[in-house]
């Protein structure tokens, strides 16, 4: 789960809080709660802008209303936020990075600038997939032949 949170940057003409999203980095559900009860005055974040996570045609849908987000979106999660700056905050939000690597943060996970930089999938992640998939593919086997053999 993404943790998403308002960083409030200034107050308009009606002193009215206003601000950008931020993604603050992925937690476990489980942890969804965790820090909910801290308010600071001062906070630093550094990461970069973006638009949110990209929509293809395999992405399951939001639904904002209801509260059930599955994708970063930040024109949809404007709307829960009710900043009076809406339409600013809808356009872009930052995502965090941490740019300690001695110092990592442990919860939410923070990607650095190195992993986000990294577009390629591992060796590793490369062969797990093939054994996954030959092992998909030998057991169907063995399952159809077991299956004809008793029919």
């Amino acid at each position: 789960m993404e943790i998403i949170a308002p960083l409030y940057t200034h107050l308009d003409k009606d002193d009215k809080p206003c601000g950008v999203l931020v993604n603050r980095g992925w937690a476990p559900w489980d942890l969804h709660n965790l820090g909910n009860d801290k308010i600071a005055d001062f906070t630093k974040v550094e990461g970069v802008l973006y638009q949110g996570d990209p929509k293809t045609r395999d992405s399951k849908k939001n639904t904002p209303i209801l509260q059930e987000l599955f994708s970063t979106h930040p024109e949809e999660i404007a709307l829960l936020t009710n900043l009076p700056n809406e339409k600013e905050a809808s356009l872009f939000m930052l995502k965090s990075l941490d740019f300690d690597e001695a110092n990592r943060t442990h919860m939410p996970d923070v990607q650095s600038p190195t992993e986000l930089t990294k577009f390629v999938i591992p060796p590793e992640r490369h062969e797990a997939y093939e054994k996954l998939w030959n092992s998909m593919v030998y057991f169907g086997v063995v399952a159809n032949t077991v299956m004809w053999l008793y029919l």
